[in-house]
């Protein structure tokens, strides 16, 4: 992995030698800055700039002043941790030159002031958590919680699916359940903040009571979850589908770019290939992202060796860093990370089935595979998530600031608005995921058989903006991202 904070020795040095920071290098200075394309369209890439006009408004002083995140780093004082949070921001934020400086002092803690540094029109993602919990997540799949993903449609709070051997699944909870009232309360009646905690819990001593209509029923039922530590199953199902024209489609529920994913990935492909499918469709309907490096084994084993020595995606980091734009390109692979060799499907085209949640990582895939194989997305507009990051520690918090942009072969990226769908359908919760009745992979399989969208089958009611009193927000922001590692 590129070593980002190399320079934080030289910065010491350089102290106690001339004790001046002005005089110390931010680390690959140059005259380079990121321009980045349309909307899936042109060609990203690094040019050069006049660096005159920064964008600063440095009530605290010149970028010299700020000085590098090595002299500040895992001194764990409040104070300290704050210089070390603008100093990490100035070296590597993609838009540091548009940040706007506040007092620190106004700010009560390190991570607080982090969000108020941030460029709010440019970055909905950037974010600060618990080392901790992202690591047992991110390595593991640990997740605490009641095991299931939720969706608002329409004002009301469904399930879309669950995690086997949770605490939803032990209560027989299902795909398109509703859920009606929390601890006692309809759930229109209760705050958005006990809404959150009552539905996200952080602690595993959390019990709440649901009150359940499962779809189908014409009554509800009530059900108490005590929250757990779930581990979470990436690849939900890996089956092939027999289509009533004999087609062999290939269904893989992807829903997590997590270490844990890369075997069952794996596996699930190297059997597709081995039993033989006509097509090959993707859910990645509620897949937020991850591990760049697990998109770039996805797409490597469905384009196959016609992809082989291209480039899976560019990073591109602002403009201090050139060297790590030159160092940073993300190949297809025949090998896994861990030394699996990768099944080669070769595929012409794939069907990816997706929503607003399919983001960063999951949209790598999509943007990765299209200089290669044909790539016909079904369901909603994807999130719109081209940057990514590396996790920072400092003093047990994981910090992720928004450091790249990310682009395929052809140059290709800057999709700040999604991928429109190829055949646009909305979810359908009355089904179950793996079921041709089921609106989308129904759909893949009609366009499997005929090159055609067939018809969604489904209008949902005009939604009044604002409306909502359901919470209908992913609480976790670090299951939206794209990561290197």
């Amino acid at each position: 992995m590129l070593n980002k904070f190399s320079n934080t020795t030289t910065a010491l040095t350089c102290i106690l030698l001339s004790l001046s920071l002005s005089s110390c290098g931010g680390g690959g200075n140059s005259n380079t800055s990121l321009k980045l394309c349309g909307n899936g369209t042109g060609v990203c890439s690094v040019g050069t700039t006049d660096n005159t006009n920064t964008g600063n408004n440095n009530s605290s002083g010149s970028n010299s002043e700020i000085g590098l995140p090595g002299v500040y780093a895992n001194i764990c004082t409040p104070s300290v941790e704050k210089s070390w949070v603008r100093a990490h921001l100035n070296d590597v934020y993609l838009w540091y030159k548009l940040i706007v400086d506040v007092p620190a002092a106004n700010y009560n803690t390190p991570q607080s002031y982090f969000d108020a540094l941030l460029v709010k029109q440019n970055d909905r993602f950037s974010f600060t958590a618990d080392k901790d919990e992202i690591d047992g997540y991110f390595e593991a799949g640990e997740d605490v919680g009641f095991g299931y993903k939720l969706v608002n449609q329409n004002n009301q709070l469904r399930v879309a699916y669950v995690q086997p051997g949770s605490p939803a699944d032990l209560q027989q909870i299902k795909r398109g359940a509703q859920i009606i009232g929390l601890n006692g309360t309809p759930i229109g009646q209760v705050s958005y903040d006990n809404q959150i905690a009552a539905l996200y819990p952080s602690s595993s001593q959390t019990t709440t009571r649901f009150e359940i209509k499962d779809v189908g029923a014409s009554t509800t039922r009530s059900v108490d979850l005590k929250a757990t530590t779930v581990i979470t199953k990436p690849v939900l199902q890996n089956k092939i589908i027999t289509t009533t024209d004999n087609r062999r489609l290939g269904y893989l529920v992807f829903t997590d770019h997590i270490a844990t994913a890369s075997d069952p990935l794996v596996n699930s492909l190297r059997e597709f290939k081995e039993q033989g499918i006509n097509d090959l469709v993707l859910d990645v309907r509620y897949n937020g992202g991850g591990y760049i490096y697990i998109a770039n084994e996805v797409a490597s084993m469905i384009a196959g060796t016609k992809a082989q020595g291209h480039v899976f995606e560019q990073l591109q980091y602002n403009d201090k860093h050139a060297d790590w734009t030159a160092q940073s390109k993300f190949m297809f692979t025949d090998k896994s990370r861990s030394g699996m060799v990768l099944p080669q499907l070769n595929l012409t085209r794939v069907f990816v089935l997706t929503s607003a949640r399919t983001c960063s990582a999951s949209e790598s895939i999509i943007n990765g595979l299209s200089p290669f194989v044909q790539v016909i997305t079904i369901g909603g507009t994807t999130c719109g998530k081209p940057y990514g990051f590396s996790q920072t520690d400092n003093c047990n918090t994981a910090y992720f600031a928004i450091e790249f942009d990310g682009v395929n072969n052809a140059g290709n990226g800057g999709y700040v608005n999604g991928f429109a769908p190829t055949c646009p359908a909305t979810d359908d919760l009355e089904h179950d995921l793996g079921s041709l009745s089921e609106r989308l992979l129904a759909s893949a399989a009609t366009y499997s058989k005929s090159g055609i969208c067939g018809p969604s089958g489904y209008t949902p009611p005009p939604a009044v903006i604002g409306s909502s009193t359901i919470a209908d927000r992913e609480p976790h922001a670090w299951r939206n991202n794209r990561i290197r590692k």
